[in-house]
């Protein structure tokens, strides 16, 4: 049932490359990625520009872990939607999982450039800044979202561990107001951060405030009102401050002070207050007195002295329960009614006092306290909106509020930020301006719009704006450094852009202000890169290391332009120095590994070989997953090296690491060029392949191989030869057999048959090679005839590699014709191969008794296809002629001048099975009806061959 299903899978065939999308897409929803990527690679075979199936090609790939193959089809998509956020999202997992990091943010701050207020790639950057190492990017990347994302819960809990430890150090250096202020701030965002009062507390008792801090103490209670820690702090400052009555009533009537969770307290704690105010009797405290007078008879002079006592003093109990106590009696005493809303003002009790604000509202309309403090209200709650993204609800409300002077600058400026929230950019525009009418004179509204026009990427016009802050407010180190943030943008939006070289004016600018700004020097560095200007680099990279001389980036990118620049030692130097400090820095070695690739690769193009092998020897050491130094040296040392030499080098290599692929199917490489087929198949199937098509050729290849450890072959060809003259056509018909005896020495024989009106001509022969080494090899051979074939033609050839694709050749051939003259032929020549093309040239010079004769010839043969089909061109003269196959040609043709021009196909149809088609056309000078008439001829050969293996 597999196999059925593996048959159906591979039958699939479709006239449409929609079809393949529909048929990928359908198999990315289940799941079954291999066959997905088979469907739209066989879809881009016949639309190779779709960029859908690009896409479901690199999504299939990257479900199926080939990154490097999902990489490269997603980046041909990724060059034409540079908007498309999917393929986006793809890339950053591909550079993150790959671990190139500095890939991975740039493609992450374009899909932030697409949803700037995307929470979860806010999030994904400050994951990657941390897995690459980049604290401090991390930590300014965080604080960035949290201005986006204030109410954010998990965003919220980093922010405040960041702060609190700003917080502390402020306090450990004794910067109280600093420190004050950052846990404010934490409060305000996060009203319930015990770490943040605590803060305080300690804060205000370090400067001499236990009073302050017992108010801040009362307050973080409201939030936290069981926390241990808190109940002791305040029964601690209650003492302190001789206020031992407040913490005895604190103790005994709080119910989150009971005795089942705070039993010491009550044990232990609680007895040593009360002797400590045993001295001081109830009755004689005159708060005291009138809080019973008002309890037992509703006194309105005692009522009124615990209400004002209780609030000055903060008894927010008493309070309450006699403000409350005393409006049951009277509902509509304004002043009463005020009052309670005071006394939840302070205690931060939101909801209660947003309740007696809008009761008071309702029966006060015209109050203008009441007033003021509804229109707050509803503020507020406006806020909460834009917080929980009700935008329509939230602008409603403000233009509402733009009415009262005190809420006017406020609610526009809030409209503004809706505005902006949305990204409507217009009407942000306009209110920006309004707030500008409003008030000229403030340098916030300018840089807000300075702020607008950036995230507009109207660059030039913020930067303008933000540079007459610049100017007419010198003395503000604020504006400069927003006016190097919006360059940092700037140059960024560049860089995607790929516009670098605007970048390098713009970055100077910057420097200018800011010369030490290590984002702005690392934006040189790349652009100079980029343009290329590898001298322009290097001299920024030297300038950041004088700022920041430990920097392992800058030194990394130091050391790259350096390798760019064909500077190699430069660069060595630089990581070496590297590496004393970061001894087993994977990064560190794998740069200088990457030096020492270049620096052999330039010594392979200039012809140093040796040097080459050992850096490129040295860069695999130092990065052993370096695949592209090790596949130099094993290619260049096939190449140049004897092949025994090479195997020798490979299989050092195969100890370290038996189970590499690449050096096994490069071990029968070597194989094949020693003609060990047997070994070469079996090696050479341990080659990888991804793309399905090549993977599929390539089982061609290795049947190849494999039919190559045959040892017999037979040869069967058909000439017809016909000639403007009659005396010079003919037919031929050849058989030949050869069997390979061991892997050096192969035997053969040959039978030709010819037939003219003349009669019946009949050649025959046996022949012999011998490979004496790798790179030598020679044949010899004996052929007898009768008619039209010389009498008998004894000849040998041999053959020597001298390297880089180079082969020379040299031979002699003696023939004896049926009239009895002798010849004498002596053949040397050379080739030269490529990896698909093969370019060979032979000299011929022949002897009889009386004369000498030459020919030159050159032919080319081109492989085309995988499967080693071939084209073959030749073209020979001189006086002699070059198809000796010919039974008259050495006695009809010599003398005269003769030129060749032929070409043919070999078709492979099986491994073990060829069909070659020949064809020729000679022009030549020869006598046709008598030794003084001569006249030019054309001759045209056809032949056909078959050869097998078995």
């Amino acid at each position: 049932m597999i196999l059925l299903s593996q048959l159906n899978i591979y039958s699939q065939k479709f006239d449409s490359s929609d079809l393949y999308f529909e048929e990928a897409k359908k198999d990315i929803a289940e799941q079954n990625f291999t066959k997905a990527a088979k469907m739209s690679w066989r879809g881009l075979q016949i639309s190779k520009n779709d960029l859908d199936l690009k896409v479901l090609l690199g999504k299939a790939n990257l479900q199926l872990g080939k990154y490097d193959t999902a990489r490269y089809v997603l980046k041909q998509v990724y060059d034409k939607r540079r908007k498309d956020i999917d393929v986006l999202q793809y890339l950053v997992t591909i550079e993150q999982t790959t671990k190139r990091y500095s890939d991975a943010i740039c493609f992450v701050n374009e899909l932030l450039e697409i949803t700037p207020y995307s929470r979860g790639w806010h999030l994904r950057k400050i994951e990657i800044y941390k897995e690459m190492g980049n604290f401090e990017e991390a930590e300014r990347a965080l604080k960035r979202i949290y201005q986006i994302y204030p109410n954010d819960t998990e965003i919220e809990s980093r922010y405040n561990y960041i702060m609190i430890g700003d917080g502390n150090d402020a306090l450990k250096n004794k910067n109280y107001d600093d420190a004050n202020v950052i846990y404010k701030t934490i409060i305000d965002n996060n009203p319930s951060n015990k770490d943040a009062y605590l803060g305080l507390i300690r804060n205000e008792i370090l400067k001499g405030n236990p009073e302050v801090a017992l108010q801040y103490t009362n307050r973080s209670l409201i939030e936290l009102p069981s926390d241990r820690q808190l109940i002791e702090k305040k029964v601690g400052l209650l003492e302190q401050l001789g206020r031992h009555e407040e913490a005895i009533v604190f103790i005994q009537t709080d119910p989150n002070v009971s005795k089942d969770k705070f039993p010491e307290l009550h044990s232990k704690t609680l007895p040593y207050l009360m002797q400590q105010s045993a001295s001081f009797n109830e009755y004689n405290d005159t708060y005291e007195i009138n809080k019973k007078l008002a309890e037992m008879n509703g006194n309105s002079e005692s009522t009124a002295y615990v209400i004002k006592n209780a609030l000055g003093k903060g008894y927010d109990v008493d309070a309450e329960y006699f403000l409350k106590k005393n409006i049951k009696r009277s509902p509509n005493n304004k002043k009463l009614l005020v009052q309670l809303k005071e006394l939840y003002r302070p205690i931060k009790d939101k909801e209660r006092f947003e309740k007696e604000v809008i009761e008071l509202h309702e029966k006060f309309p015209n109050d203008t306290d009441i007033t003021s403090d509804y229109n707050l209200v509803i503020y507020n709650r406006a806020k909460d909106l834009v917080i929980n993204k009700q935008y329509g609800e939230a602008l409603e409300i403000f233009n509402e509020l733009v009415n009262f002077p005190d809420f006017t600058e406020e609610s526009e400026s809030q409209i503004f930020g809706i505005y902006l929230l949305q990204e409507r950019y217009d009407e942000a525009t306009d209110q920006i301006d309004k707030l500008i009418g409003l008030d000229p004179d403030n340098p916030d509204y300018l840089e807000k719009k300075s702020t607008l026009y950036q995230q507009m990427e109207l660059f030039d016009d913020a930067l303008e704006i933000t540079r007459s802050l610049e100017q007419n407010y010198p003395l503000s180190q604020r504006y400069p450094t927003l006016y190097v943030s919006q360059i940092e943008a700037y140059a960024t939006y560049l860089m995607r852009e790929q516009r670098y070289r605007a970048v390098l004016p713009l970055v100077e600018d910057g420097l200018t202000r800011e010369n030490n700004n290590k984002r702005l020097l690392d934006i040189a560095i790349n652009a100079s890169s980029a343009i290329p200007d590898y001298q322009k680099g290097i001299n920024y990279g030297k300038s950041a290391l004088t700022f920041y001389p430990n920097n392992k980036n800058f030194k990394l990118k130091l050391a790259n332009l350096y390798s760019q620049n064909k500077q190699y030692d430069e660069a060595k130097g630089v990581l070496d120095s590297l590496r004393t400090v970061y001894v087993y820095d994977r990064n560190v070695k794998n740069a200088l590994a990457e030096v020492l690739f270049y620096r052999a690769r330039n010594q392979e193009e200039e012809g140093l070989v040796e040097e080459a092998l050992v850096n490129y020897d040295s860069a695999v050491a130092l990065n052993p997953a370096d695949r592209g130094s090790l596949m130099r040296m094993v290619n260049l040392h096939i190449i140049q090296k004897p092949n025994d030499e090479s195997l020798e080098f490979i299989n050092n290599k195969l100890e370290k690491t038996p189970e590499d692929n690449f050096l096994l199917y490069k071990k029968g490489v070597v194989f094949e060029l020693l003609q060990q087929y047997d070994s070469a198949y079996y090696y050479q199937k341990f080659r990888e392949i991804d793309n399905p098509y090549e993977k599929q050729q390539w089982g061609l290849t290795l049947e190849v191989l494999r039919a190559a450890q045959l040892k017999n072959q037979l040869a069967a060809t058909y000439l017809q030869a016909s000639s403007d003259s009659v005396a010079f056509s003919t037919s031929i018909a050849s058989l030949g057999y050869s069997h390979k005896y061991d892997e050096k020495n192969t035997f053969g024989a040959n039978v030709n048959y010819a037939a003219r009106r003349s009669g019946v001509g009949v050649q025959g022969g046996v022949n012999y090679s011998r490979i004496f080494s790798p790179t030598l090899y020679a044949n010899a051979g004996v052929l007898f005839g009768n008619i039209f074939f010389p009498k008998f033609i004894l000849y040998g050839d041999a053959y020597k590699g001298i390297g880089n694709g180079y082969e020379v050749q040299a031979g002699i051939r003696f023939s004896r014709l049926q009239n009895d003259i002798n010849f004498i032929t002596l053949n040397v020549g050379g080739t030269k191969t490529w990896e698909d093309i093969l370019l060979t040239s032979k000299l011929s010079v022949l002897r009889d008794d009386q004369f000498t004769y030459f020919n030159l010839m050159a032919q080319t043969k081109i492989n085309v296809n995988a499967r080693k089909d071939y084209v073959t061109l030749i073209v020979s003269g001189g006086s002699a002629p070059f198809d000796t196959q010919l039974p008259e040609g050495e006695t009809a043709l010599l003398d005269f001048s003769n030129i060749l021009i032929g070409a043919g196909y070999g078709y492979n149809i099986s491994p073990k099975t060829a069909i070659i088609v020949n064809g020729t056309w000679i022009n030549f000078k020869s006598p046709v009806t008598d030794s003084t008439s001569l006249f030019y001829l054309n001759q045209y050969n056809l032949s056909v061959t078959i050869v097998t293996k078995f």
